[in-house]
């Protein structure tokens, strides 16, 4: 039983006769990115530093590749788990290169390896070593800091990732940016990536799979194109923007809404999309060809799926369909 498993899992906290989450069940896949989404004091938080039992839940059971997590020593736990939170958590006293070594240095890893895995993390997140190694978090910016954190993060490898509202103090461009490395390192890595946020534009941009909470209780878990196409109710509907289909679209990649290329013998020549383009901008590239179907390329230009109109349109509701034919 791979990923993350929540069985019944409530917490109260002291004094309080309402619970903080209320009888969650969910299951996060493995190699998934899953948003926690909603407002202040909704519990998702609190779900979140269940995982690596920064809280303990007061009732309910949390597994974690099939084992039960409070069987496992808490050290041990967290060894498995990157944990990255808002205003990067970086140690002031330490250098970057310091910070990163943490985990690598209680794992007993030799100086070799840890600084080869120093650079790796640092070129991986786009910030030079010769230049940011012996740096203190307070001669960086917020979005450095961010970056370092991340490659804190990742330090040790672990397949687990918690991350509480990471880029929520940071400026939009920077954020964006941040966005994109974490998406980049997701293709790339495959984690298992539990993420807190408010902002529903973000999770839209990232997610795999949104989580919908409110008063301690998931209201929907769905992936984000199936939310946007049948909210549940009318709660969730307000949350990711009503009727706005097309600034929805316009924050969920076509990946999301690809059919694999493993399903077909063969595809007819077509104009083709970038996997990482938004489906507005598909949309808008096939009302411009006339083309109803795109084929869908990776970085390297290779094939890796189609996308159709028709598609697109099975996938959202009968009401939004026709918001989408006015565009026409």
């Amino acid at each position: 039983m791979d990923g993350i498993v929540f069985r019944n899992v409530t917490k109260y906290y002291p004094g309080s006769k309402k619970p903080a989450v209320d009888n969650v069940n969910l299951k996060i896949e493995s190699g998934q990115l899953v948003t926690l989404l909603g407002s202040s004091g909704c519990g998702k938080t609190t779900l979140l530093k269940m995982v690596n039992r920064l809280y303990e839940q007061s009732e309910g059971e949390i597994f974690i590749d099939g084992m039960n997590s409070k069987e496992v020593p808490v050290n041990e736990l967290r060894r498995r788990i990157g944990y990255v939170i808002q205003q990067s958590g970086l140690f002031p006293h330490m250098t970057v290169e310091q910070n990163i070594a943490t985990v690598p240095e209680m794992l007993g890893w030799d100086k070799e390896k840890i600084s080869k895995r120093i650079d790796e993390l640092l070129e991986f997140v786009h910030l030079e070593p010769k230049v940011y190694r012996k740096r203190y978090p307070r001669q960086m910016s917020g979005g450095q800091q961010q970056r370092v954190g991340l490659a804190r993060a990742l330090a040790a490898d672990p397949p687990y990732m918690l991350m509480d509202e990471p880029f929520g103090a940071i400026d939009a461009i920077t954020r964006a940016s941040l966005q994109d490395e974490l998406l980049h390192i997701q293709k790339k890595l495959h984690k298992t990536i539990l993420f807190v946020t408010h902002d529903v534009d973000e999770a839209l941009r990232l997610a795999d799979k949104i989580v919908i909470m409110k008063d301690g209780k998931v209201v929907q878990y769905d992936t984000p194109l199936n939310i946007i196409a049948n909210p549940i109710n009318e709660f969730v509907k307000g949350m990711m923007g009503g009727d706005d289909i097309m600034r929805q679209i316009s924050l969920i990649n076509v990946r999301a809404a690809m059919e694999n290329i493993s399903k077909h013998s063969g595809l007819k020549p077509a104009e083709q999309i970038a996997e990482s383009s938004d489906l507005k901008t598909a949309l808008a590239m096939m009302l411009k060809t006339g083309c109803d179907e795109l084929q869908v390329i990776d970085e390297n230009r290779g094939i890796v799926g189609r996308l159709s109109l028709s598609h697109i349109q099975d996938v959202l509701s009968a009401r939004q369909q026709e918001q989408i034919m006015e565009v026409k």
